[in-house]
């Protein structure tokens, strides 16, 4: 018993770290837009000399007369304690998704957070954005982990299935909510799930775990996007390792391409510029900016690749803007959704990283990707 509570306290830490709590900036991927740039994995049959970067091309001219969009960003908080012998272990968490709902009933979609807490606390700082003439409604499933088993992430799959029938989709990965009762103690989290009141599209969602090879992680993906599903969560669990989990919009005809390139920084000579430079290359040919990984190479190096995503059945292109922190305080803040509402006048959407944004604006795009993606599917 004593084992297993020791598990049991790891696992809470452990479980479902994918975009919720943790990694200061709110579990935001890493993509090294700024500050200094991380060193490439040793490998003793690495090449020590390998081809420096061209010089980056100047950022380039903006545009002269950008469409404006119509999009309205806002930052919220929560932080509730409980009232040990008088509220259920549950009121936080009613009163936290009550709030969602109201704001999603004015037609605010969740996009990032960083909840966080533990069994008589919960707390979140978050953004939301309204950007098209629906509104949604929130709720949230629990899911109790029972680290003896190891079909968890099996478990949480079957429940994203069961909710994208409905018409949900997962956002957010909760705290922990409470203990099941002797002698079991597994921790219960919450799933955080939305649903468009005004579609009625339904999904489905696919998984495999996660590899150790670039190859084997863009080959598992486009086999999926071809049949319409994109890259979405990539939670993982203790004793269970990580999984990478997909979403299909069972509505939608769009077939989806994962694309891995090797980051400028992983290179000799490579710089921030050079990352930046890619990234506006890939866009303008059609790839949505995804998130950063280290991972194994076909010649077995650990270089960190850059992934992206298009749709092949659009013609789409994205151009991309680098903006400076609007805060000196660390994480997601409520200058963050001031600066993104400023941005909308040029077009541009907020896509990632709080601390060092990056904004996107997209050409000749429909569909999920031409708007701002949820945390989950940028986060590593």
């Amino acid at each position: 018993m004593e084992t297993k509570l020791l598990l049991t306290v790891a696992a809470t830490a452990l479980l479902l770290a994918c975009g919720g709590g943790g990694g200061g900036g709110g579990g935001y991927s890493g993509l090294p837009i700024s500050g200094a740039p991380p060193s490439p994995e040793p490998n003793p049959n690495s090449n020590p000399n390998p081809s420096p970067n061209p010089s980056p091309a100047p950022d380039p001219a903006p545009n002269p007369a950008p469409t404006p969009i119509t999009a309205n960003y806002k930052f919220l908080t929560f932080e509730q304690n409980v009232d040990i012998g008088n509220d259920p272990p549950e009121k936080r968490f009613n009163d936290y998704v009550a709030l969602l709902n109201r704001e999603g009933a004015l037609g605010y979609r969740y996009i990032a957070g960083s909840p966080g807490g533990n069994n008589v606390s919960l707390q979140d700082s978050f953004m939301m954005v309204k950007d098209s003439e629906t509104t949604y409604s929130y709720e949230y499933k629990t899911f109790e982990l029972d680290i003896m088993r190891t079909d968890g992430l099996a478990r949480l799959l079957q429940q994203m299935k069961e909710q994208g029938a409905q018409g949900k989709v997962l956002v957010q990965f909760l705290p922990q909510m409470t203990l099941t009762p002797p002698p079991n103690l597994n921790p219960v989290f919450g799933i955080l799930y939305r649903k468009d009141e005004g579609s009625s599209a339904t999904y489905d969602f696919d998984a495999f775990m996660f590899p150790n090879a670039m190859a084997d992680l863009v080959n598992g993906a486009n086999a999926r996007g071809a049949n319409g599903f994109r890259p979405w969560a990539t939670p993982s669990m203790l004793t269970q390792g990580k999984a990478q989990f997909f979403i299909k919009d069972l509505s939608s005809s769009a077939r989806y391409e994962l694309k891995a390139v090797v980051s400028p920084l992983s290179l000799v000579g490579g710089e921030t510029p050079h990352v930046k430079a890619q990234i506006r290359e890939q866009g303008a040919l059609g790839y949505r900016l995804v998130t950063e990984r280290f991972m194994t190479a076909p010649d077995g190096t650990r270089p960190s690749y850059i992934f992206y995503v298009k749709d092949l059945t659009q013609s789409s292109t994205f151009e991309y803007e680098f903006l400076e922190n609007p805060d000196p305080v660390f994480g997601l803040q409520a200058a963050n959704a001031a600066q993104a509402n400023g941005q909308t006048a040029n077009g541009l959407r907020y896509l990632a990283l709080p601390d060092a944004p990056v904004f996107f604006r997209s050409l000749n795009c429909a569909g999920p990707l031409c708007v701002s993606p949820t945390l989950l599917e940028t986060s590593e």
